[in-house]
């Protein structure tokens, strides 16, 4: 995507070096928080008159490297955080009306994007509250904190003792494979 020079003039460039960082817009308003998504060794573009009545929040997951800056490197595809595939997904995470599914689809997409693959299970190298998730599926923290022991006793998910993070079972990815594969990421 090539910038011209009145979208470098009215945007904030984000570049993230390495390790995962969650953005959200956070109301001025009221202080109620919109995640937008998960992003990791990447340049996003982040156009200030679009943030109108919000401030943008980051939240390392893992160890993390960005900076910000009014310059763009226009040799990097650099995409909108506004028009991010993860609105949709987490727009799509959201649509089962069962809960287990939503956490279900969470924990997998978050493996396919940043886990990796051990002999026979997957790593998630980060972890997240018990409210934060309860925000990106749309339900309570109580409730997630519930799922969430469910999930451990089917040994579906555990904690990673050796690092800050989650293993995930094979079976929990591949019942959920259908829905990551639909979402056709590049």
């Amino acid at each position: 995507m090539d910038l011209d020079d009145d979208e470098c003039k009215s945007s904030h460039f984000i570049n993230i070096e390495y390790g995962v960082a969650r953005i959200s817009l956070v109301s001025t308003i009221n202080s109620e928080l919109f995640p937008i998504g998960f992003f990791g060794s990447e340049w996003l573009r982040l156009e200030r008159e679009r943030l109108r009545d919000f401030s943008l929040r980051l939240e390392a997951l893992n160890e993390v490297k960005l900076k910000i800056t009014t310059t763009c490197d226009s040799t990097k595809k650099i995409d909108s955080i506004f028009h991010s595939q993860w609105l949709l997904i987490l727009c799509m995470i959201k649509s089962s009306n069962q809960i287990e599914i939503r956490i279900c689809r969470l924990i997998a997409i978050l493996v396919f994007s940043f886990g990796r693959r051990n002999k026979e299970s997957y790593t998630l190298p980060f972890e997240l509250s018990h409210s934060q998730i309860a925000l990106l599926v749309g339900c309570t923290r109580s409730t997630v904190t519930r799922q969430l022991g469910f999930l451990r006793e089917k040994e579906l998910i555990s904690s990673d003792k050796n690092n800050y993070g989650i293993v995930v079972s094979e079976k929990l990815i591949a019942q959920e494979a259908i829905f990551v594969d639909q979402l056709q990421f590049s």
